[in-house]
């Protein structure tokens, strides 16, 4: 990491960016930020004067630890100055940065990489200055030991506290609030989330994962304890510490006699969940994590969306496999669904769906700048860090070669008499400060090797994506139900149905209006006089229904309208009878072949198809790539005609 200076050779004002961060929310609420605000200002109109500058924005990330990895100020201030839009970054203290040396080392590195000058407000780091590389190390070593002391600190206060039954540290698990006293109680806007997660799992129709969980808790609007939306890891990790019903808490010291000792103090807590409760969850949970690959035979659950708001997850009803709703749930376990969210047929909804996901698929090109966006900046870090390790080498490598030359002039140096004496030791002296030369150009190549190791891990896995995409073929039948779950995760796809639709009518379905669906036979539009004198020959009358014609005008206006049978009982059209008479009749003519053989008489006549016994909603289908479509109103049955997706 040589000099890097961006106040020389640049025209235009410098491109300045603050940095500040808090570790405590009682720092954020007191003084901490503002102090380092006018702190890094102060150094700005000192050291810059003169020099045309402007501070294109000021990062702040409050209440945060330093030993976080990913923190949002700080992530936000590294892809600006990835994407040059800094000249000059400036922090109140290098422990701003982080509290681990290798975090401090890496992300110092990466930046003055890219010709970024990095300064403190207290004038210890400056990367301009010629002693930088070993100030840095130096001041990272220091705030990673100080850190460390502040824990030595506080850990005696904090093992008295709970050796008394008092709280020592931290947060309690999720469910768990602390009350006035400091003792652990439940949370009831918490504990009304963990209830929801265990309905989830418990209740679903199939084996659902984590992911499908995190999902289904943030479409119902809940959130984690930061606010942040739910991930699956974090979600089960909360859950399980919840069900325990105690906090162990570790502090590890020394004793009198200064050997290292452990003491380990546990805390109750109550249970979100009746026991038996916790055992269903429990065991639901264990099993997901034994299943190995793709457990699902439903592409879509927990990616389709209700108009209610809620998820959807596959399910086999006596009828079919269907997507339902897993809407709220009443005291007794049944569900309590939205009227609109009536179970969706799963044939019908994937082949809408795979349709449009295949129309993303042609596009080739935007596929590479999904997995290119992915990667990112990653490409350049990795030019980076070989460039480094090549430096790194050449001078382990002068270092080592010029070792014998330089003790080899210091015995030169040296009189005859002193060989023994004072020369012996400044020998000594010189191999041992030669040797932690080494050692220290070793340790950063091997630090820079894993952030390579790292950066070549995710390129690889780029690589692989791509090579996957420029294979894919878009036909249905081409993929296995593996690659398929595979492309919706690497599309992200997601399905909001937003409206009702046409449901489906319960109970069994007529045999006649299934044969028109089925074979797509029309109906006749009218039944006039001169049609009826064609057909009359054919149907036959009874007894019980003389009236032919009228039996097969209501027949036809029942296909024509797709009404149940039940709707004619008692009605004017068959004189005030159940439909119970008119259903046999009819039904004599068509297994009799006397139906089919009418409508053939027929055929030449204006006909309509018969209604679908339901229509599925539009659904809005979105992904990582290409724009949104809405499907327009498709017909739900296997065979049915479907209309083409019309950009939304």
């Amino acid at each position: 990491m040589g000099n890097s200076s961006v106040v020389r050779g640049r025209q235009g004002s410098l491109r300045v960016a603050i940095y500040l961060r808090v570790s405590t929310l009682q720092q954020l609420e007191g003084y901490g930020v503002q102090v380092q605000e006018d702190q890094c200002r102060a150094w700005l109109a000192f050291a810059l004067r003169g020099v045309p500058h402007v501070v294109v924005d000021v990062y702040v990330d409050g209440g945060v630890s330093g030993k976080q990895v990913s923190r949002g100020g700080l992530d936000r201030l590294t892809a600006d100055v990835m994407n040059g839009a800094v000249d000059l970054v400036i922090f109140g203290k290098l422990d701003r940065i982080g509290r681990t040396m290798k975090n401090i080392h890496r992300w110092v590195y990466d930046v003055t990489d890219k010709g970024v000058r990095v300064v403190t407000a207290d004038g210890r780091i400056d990367s301009d200055d010629d002693m930088f590389g070993i100030q840095l190390s130096l001041l990272a070593y220091m705030a990673e030991v100080e850190h460390a002391l502040i824990l030595e600190r506080t850990t005696g206060g904090r093992m008295q506290k709970a050796a008394v039954g008092g709280w020592p540290l931290g947060e309690p698990p999720f469910g768990i609030m602390l009350d006035a006293e400091g003792e652990p109680v439940l949370n009831p806007a918490e504990v009304k989330q963990i209830e929801e997660f265990a309905s989830f799992m418990i209740d679903s129709p199939e084996l659902v994962t984590r992911e499908d969980a995190a999902r289904h808790l943030n479409a119902l609007g809940y959130t984690s304890r930061s606010g942040k939306p739910w991930v699956g890891g974090n979600l089960i990790g909360r859950i399980e510490a919840s069900l325990r019903g105690h906090v162990e808490f570790v502090f590890a010291g020394e004793n009198e006699d200064g050997d290292p000792i452990t003491t380990t103090f546990r805390i109750d807590v109550p249970k979100p969940l009746p026991d038996e409760r916790i055992e269903q969850l429990r065991s639901v949970i264990q099993r997901g994590k034994r299943a190995k690959g793709r457990h699902s035979k439903y592409l879509l659950s927990n990616r389709l969306t209700s108009v209610c708001g809620v998820h959807r997850t596959g399910g086999v009803i006596t009828t079919g496999r269907y997507y339902r709703c897993m809407g709220g749930r009443s005291e007794g376990g049944a569900p309590e669904r939205h009227e609109d969210c009536w179970e969706l047929p799963v044939e019908d909804v994937d082949a809408v769906v795979w349709a449009e996901i295949g129309a993303l698929l042609d596009d080739k090109t935007k596929l590479h700048e999904l997995i290119a966006n992915w990667l990112g900046s990653v490409p350049d870090r990795a030019a980076s860090y070989r460039r480094r390790l090549t430096e790194l080498n050449e001078q382990l490598e002068k270092k080592r070669s010029s070792r014998k030359r330089k003790i080899a002039l210091l015995l030169a140096s040296v009189d005859d008499d002193d060989q023994e004496g004072d020369g012996a030791e400044l020998v000594e002296e010189l191999k041992v400060e030669l040797k932690q030369q080494e050692e220290a150009l070793i340790e950063e190549r091997d630090r820079v090797a894993e952030w390579l190791d790292e950066a070549e891990a995710q390129e690889d896995r780029a690589r692989g994506l791509l090579h996957m995409v420029d294979g894919i073929d878009t036909a249905p039948d081409s993929f296995t139900l593996g690659q398929k779950f595979d492309l919706l995760d690497l599309l992200d796809v997601q399905v909001q149905i937003l409206d009702k639709g046409v449901p489906r009518h319960k109970g069994l379905a007529d045999p006649i209006t299934e044969w028109h669906r089925e074979n797509g036979v029309p109906v006749p539009a009218l039944l006039t006089d001169e049609m009826w004198d064609k057909a009359k020959g054919i149907l036959s009358a009874t007894r019980q229904w003389k009236d032919v014609r009228g039996a097969f005008d209501v027949m036809l206006e029942k296909l024509r309208t797709g009404k149940p049978w039940n709707e004619y009982s008692g009605c004017e059209r068959i004189d005030g009878r159940a439909y119970s008479s008119l259903y046999r009749r009819v039904h004599h003519w068509f297994d009799s072949g006397q139906y089919q053989a009418a409508l053939e008489a027929l055929r030449l006549y204006s006909t309509i198809p018969v209604p679908p016994s339901y229509v599925l909603p539009r659904m809005l289908v979105t992904g990582a790539v290409g724009p949104k479509f809405t499907a327009s109103e498709v017909h739900g049955r296997r065979g049915a005609r479907i209309r083409e997706l019309q950009p939304d």
